[in-house]
């Protein structure tokens, strides 16, 4: 759980911290979460037709607690089962369903493009908030990104969000990886 800032070798970067509660903190971000999601499930059901196709109050509820977790920096599972103790707000995602480390995979894998859509819908929204604003300070007195975020700003353009979202989920198996080898 950390907050580094990231720039991968194609020269695009990642120019939002791994934690972005610590932006906008843990209730806004839970509300941008649950926002986001409720849009894509409404987005489901209007395209489908029909409510019966939108995600269950349970796949919900996890995906939910996904997006929330990786928009945090907790990516592996044993972590996120861990935050489970920990951390009141993933507590609340969990409605008092506390999944298992196989669960939490087998979510990810099986909804990996809602919970990309929706984690990124929450990076598009935390980067406005943060720096679209009137009173945004877009170096945040972090002065080796500074050239790169005035190139971004004088272009008139922002981060690719889906691009952060797919490596976020990414790194969430990674970790998961790397704890299967140990």
């Amino acid at each position: 759980m950390t907050s580094t800032w990231q720039i991968n070798p194609a020269g695009k970067g990642r120019f939002l911290p791994d934690d972005l509660s610590l932006y906008i903190g843990k209730n806004t971000l839970v509300k941008l979460v649950l926002e986001a999601m409720e849009e894509i499930n409404a987005g489901n059901a209007e395209r489908d037709g029909r409510e019966s196709r939108s995600v269950a109050f349970e796949s919900a509820m996890m995906l939910t607690l996904l997006a929330y977790c990786y928009a945090t920096g907790v990516y592996g599972s044993m972590d996120i089962q861990l935050g489970m103790q920990r951390d009141q707000m993933i507590r609340y995602l969990c409605a008092g369903d506390y999944p298992d480390i196989c669960v939490i995979r087998s979510v990810r894998r099986y909804h990996r493009e809602t919970i990309t859509r929706c984690l990124a819908a929450v990076l598009q929204r935390v980067w406005e908030l943060r720096f679209c604003g009137e009173d945004a300070e877009p170096t945040c007195g972090v002065p080796y990104i500074e050239a790169s975020l005035t190139r971004w700003f004088d272009m008139n353009s922002s981060p690719d969000f889906k691009r952060e979202a797919e490596e976020r989920i990414l790194q969430a198996a990674r970790a998961d990886s790397m704890a299967a080898d140990l």
